[in-house]
This record gives structure tokens, C-alpha cells and sequence, in this order.
């Protein structure tokens, strides 16, 4: 099965186990199914998307060039040892970055504020355009504190 997922993290471990001396390795990783990040009402009565977690192939760490990112990642489905299916990501691949970014009331109101312009200006309503003030620009760097820019 193939399907879309933001990546949000991903780390690898190396971990021995002390009884046999075994090496396991693999990366730890979060990701959401819900890649629009879209607000959600879930039929549980929860709100918002809960960030899927697995371990990946410790191979696959250097398919990850960036995170967030948006990715097209190739699952398998097997049986947990409690019975129950597993999905697991098997490959992975970089389709673009994705920045996280907070709306706020500064940016709504502006956002309102043009598009009362827009429609004065078009109904002929000089007097309330002229009361109206440049809408304010949002910071150019994202919420996240990246630049986009690499």
C-alpha cells in the first residue's frame, strides 16, 4: 500500500542487548496519515490528527532529507505480536518540505479587511474603503523559525 504522510521526526538507534549481545538498529519516527492538516472532528468525539509512531529500517535514514516533510512512503501490513495488523513503512520518498504555521487574529482580521476592501470597491462605498487601514504582513518566516530557503 502507498499513500502520502507528513514525516515530523525521525532518529536513529542503535541499541545492545546486554543478555545476547545482539545489535538492534532502526529509526524511530512520527508521522501523520492527515496530510492537508485539515482541523478534524473524529467520530470518538476526539479533535485533531494523533501522530502515527513506528521504527523503520535503520537503512532508510538516508531516503529522509528533511522533516516535516511531505513523503510517499510505501507501507506493509503484518500481525503484531498482540494479534493485531501493523502498518509499516518500508520506503520512503521526498516529495517537498512542509512548514507548520500558526493563523493569527492579526492575519484573519487582515485577511477580512481585503476582502471588504475588495467589495467596497466594487459596491462604489468610498467612505468605509477610506476608513480602512493596509492589512498587517505576517512575518516572513514561518512559525517554525525555518526560512524555506535552503
Amino acid at each position: 500500500m502507498e499513500m502520502q504522510i507528513i514525516l515530523l521526526y525521525a532518529g536513529q538507534y542503535q541499541i545492545t542487548d546486554e543478555s545476547t549481545g545482539e545489535i538492534k538498529q532502526g529509526v524511530t519516527c512520527s508521522y501523520y496519515f492527515n496530510t492537508d492538516l485539515r482541523a478534524e472532528d473524529n467520530k470518538n468525539g476526539s479533535k485533531g490528527t494523533r501522530p502515527a509512531k513506528g521504527s523503520i529500517d535503520f537503512g532508510l535514514m538516508k531516503k529522509i532529507k528533511s522533516a516535516p516533510a511531505l513523503y510517499n512512503a510505501k507501507f506493509e501490513m503484518s500481525i503484531g505480536s498482540d494479534g493485531k495488523p501493523v502498518l509499516k513503512i518500508v520506503d520512503l520518498d521526498y516529495v517537498s518540505d512542509v512548514f507548520i504555521g500558526v493563523v493569527s487574529a492579526v492575519a484573519d482580521k487582515a485577511a477580512e479587511a481585503s476582502a471588504e476592501a475588495s467589495e467596497n470597491a466594487v459596491s462604489g462605498t468610498p467612505a468605509e474603503a477610506s476608513e480602512m487601514t493596509a492589512p498587517v504582513e505576517a512575518s516572513e518566516k514561518p512559525a517554525s523559525g525555518r526560512s524555506g530557503k535552503k
